[in-house]
C-alpha cells in the first residue's frame, strides 16, 4: 500500500516537472477556383448583353410599327360625303353593275343601314339604280364596254374632230388599254402629252393615208422647230416676221375741268366803310 503511493506520488511530481509545448495551428487559405467564378461571370455578362440586345430590338420594332408622322387608318370614314364618294368610286372601276352585297363587302359600306346614304346614291346623277334586280351602276358620258366600242364612238364623231381623252376616261375602266391597242394596229392616231400619256384620240381615216416619199419623210424628221421664246429670232434670221395683230384703242381725251367765275355777293357790315372799294388794295394819298 506505502509502495502504491510513493509511486503515485513520484507520478505526479513527474507531471508537474515536465513542460508542455503547445502547439499553434494557422489556417492555410485554399486557392481559389478562379476558372468557376471566370465561367460564372462570363455566363452572368453574356446573359445580360443577350437581354440588352433583345430589348433593344424590341424597342426598334416598336418604333417601326408605330408610325406617328402619319394619320391613323380610318377606313371609309364616317361621313356620310366621303362614305358617298368612296361607293361611288368603286362603281366607277366596275363594268357591270354592283349588287347590295358586293358594294358592302368590297367597300365596307354599308349602305342599307343609312337611309339617308342611300337616297343620295339612287338621286346621283351619276348613278343608274334597277329597282328590280336592286343592283348600282355607274353612269358614263359614254357607253363603252370594250375596244370596239371606243373606235364606233371615234368613227361617229369623226366629223367634229378628236376627242379628249379625259372626257371618255371615266367611261371605261380599261381605256388605257384600248388605246394602245387600236394605236398599234393603225386604227386612231393619237396625241400625247410630253410625259406620253394620250390627250387626244382621232379615228385613223384610211382614204387620206396617201403616200410620202421616204427622202421628205427624212427631211421633215430633220428639222428641229425652236423654242417659243427663241422662234422670232429665228424668224428674223430667216427674213420673217411674226403675225402682229394691233387692237388700235380709242382713248378718249380727258377734259379739263375750269372753274367757272362766280360773282360773289359780299354783305358789309361795317356800314361805316362802305363809301371805299374794299375789292381794291388800299394805297395811301401822299
Amino acid at each position: 500500500m506505502s509502495q502504491l503511493n510513493d509511486s503515485l506520488k513520484n507520478f505526479k511530481k513527474n507531471l508537474s516537472a515536465s513542460t508542455l509545448v503547445g502547439v499553434k495551428r494557422t489556417a492555410t487559405a485554399r486557392p481559389a477556383d478562379h476558372s468557376h467564378t471566370t465561367k460564372h461571370t462570363s455566363i452572368n455578362n453574356n446573359t445580360r448583353a443577350s437581354f440588352e440586345h433583345a430589348h433593344q430590338e424590341s424597342r426598334k420594332k416598336q418604333k417601326k410599327a408605330t408610325v406617328y408622322s402619319q394619320p391613323a387608318n380610318t377606313g371609309t370614314g364616317h361621313h356620310a360625303m366621303s362614305q358617298l364618294y368612296t361607293v361611288i368610286q368603286f362603281l366607277k372601276d366596275c363594268d357591270e353593275p354592283q349588287s347590295v352585297v358586293s358594294i358592302v363587302s368590297r367597300t365596307h359600306v354599308d349602305i342599307t343601314k343609312n337611309p339617308s346614304l342611300w337616297q343620295k346614291l339612287v338621286e346621283n346623277d351619276k348613278i343608274e339604280y334597277n329597282q328590280n334586280t336592286k343592283t348600282f351602276a355607274y353612269k358614263p358620258a359614254y357607253q363603252i364596254k370594250s375596244k370596239e366600242d371606243l373606235l364606233e364612238l371615234l368613227i361617229n364623231k369623226k366629223e367634229e374632230g378628236g376627242m379628249d381623252y379625259k372626257d371618255l376616261k371615266d367611261s371605261y375602266a380599261k381605256l388605257g388599254e384600248a388605246v394602245e391597242e387600236l394605236a398599234n394596229e393603225g386604227q386612231i392616231l393619237v396625241i400625247r402629252n410630253k410625259d406620253g400619256n394620250p390627250r387626244v384620240l382621232f379615228y385613223n381615216e384610211m382614204d387620206y393615208n396617201t403616200p410620202i416619199d421616204s427622202e421628205f419623210q427624212k427631211m421633215w424628221a430633220e428639222i428641229t422647230i425652236p423654242d417659243e421664246t427663241d422662234l422670232p429670232k429665228h424668224l428674223e434670221n430667216a427674213g420673217l416676221k411674226t403675225m402682229e395683230v394691233f387692237e388700235k384703242k380709242v382713248v378718249a381725251e380727258p377734259k379739263l375741268k375750269r372753274s367757272k367765275t362766280r360773282n360773289r355777293k359780299f354783305k358789309i357790315t361795317n356800314t361805316h366803310l362802305s363809301h371805299i372799294d374794299l375789292s381794291r388794295d388800299y394805297v395811301p394819298n401822299k
